[in-house]
């Protein structure tokens, strides 16, 4: 009998080892990245883990959210709309005590709406662009993605299509432009809300893929972090940079990834590999008990 327990006790190591190795395959990119987040703010996103201009959901509803604008500072923030009457194309929401409150176009217009603050000081613009989807019917994007905005803009080419999102370790493509002209060969950089760093360099049509990195360290939502359908969700944004006439300007785009669906699923076969050698050992061992009297 002890000689089933020790082996019976084999196999559930055998199994927890695979499990943890499914673990590891969900942390472990961790140790490829340069640490991990800063500390969290007050309004349930990073504080500070990039000092590029961006603007930070801070909460809100399907019929108004707010952003808090992180690394610049501006007076208000423009919203761009796909759709809807020519005076609610382009409007200014006015920033106060660093935060802002947008609405959609119209009460009942959704899809992605395009959110933009910039900042001019000794000779330097900096502009934090981003992203918000209202759940509602709306136009599609692709209009308002060809909308000139700044001078220096990094565009998503395209969005996530609807119940879609940036995922861990999935290549999306940005165009970078300069007054509405592409930018070839030039440095598209990332940073993530975990640490992880990477430049891409944009082709002859001004278009730079990006690989998002494989970086959450925790399988389940942390304080702090965004949070939408009960699904975990980290920020990132993109910057570039150029010089102009003795002018220079920085350009930012910020979203959310979340992670890659398969994590879950890693550790949900090892353990089930592991229940099943353990399972499948018991008559086994049995049989060679009784062998041995």
């Amino acid at each position: 009998m002890p000689r089933i327990h020790c082996a019976l006790l084999c196999a559930l190591l055998a199994g927890a080892a695979q499990a943890h190795q499914g673990a590891h395959d969900v942390s472990g990119a961790v140790a490829e990245t340069n640490g991990p987040s800063s500390p969290h703010g007050d309004h349930g996103v990073a504080a500070a883990w990039s000092d590029h201009p961006m603007l930070l959901l801070a909460g809100g509803d399907r019929g108004e959210v707010a952003f808090r604008l992180s690394g610049f500072n501006a007076d208000h923030v423009t919203v761009f709309a796909p759709g809807g009457a020519p005076d609610r194309l382009e409007v200014d929401y006015p920033v106060e005590n660093g935060q802002v409150r947008i609405q959609p176009a119209a009460p009942m217009m959704g899809n992605y709406h395009w959110a933009q603050a910039r900042e001019e000081q000794d000779g330097a613009v900096r502009v934090a662009s981003t992203v918000q989807y209202f759940s509602n019917p709306g136009d599609a994007p692709t209009a308002l993605l060809t909308r000139l905005r700044s001078e220096l803009e990094i565009v998503p080419h395209p969005l996530p299509r609807e119940h879609s999102q940036y995922r861990e370790s999935e290549k999306w493509a940005f165009l970078v432009r300069w007054k509405g002209a592409p930018l070839a060969a030039h440095a598209l950089r990332l940073d993530t809300e975990y640490g992880s760093h990477s430049t891409a360099y944009t082709d002859d049509q001004g278009i730079a893929t990006v690989v998002l990195p494989r970086d959450f360290g925790v399988p389940k939502a942390a304080p702090g972090k965004a949070v939408a359908h009960g699904r975990e969700r980290a920020g990132f944004v993109l910057s570039t940079s150029h010089v102009e006439e003795g002018r220079t300007y920085l350009t930012a785009f910020n979203y959310t990834y979340a992670p890659e669906s398969q994590r879950s699923r890693s550790i949900a076969w090892g353990a089930a590999f592991g229940l099943l050698g353990m399972v499948a050992a018991v008559p086994l061992l049995r049989r060679k008990e009784n062998e041995n009297g």
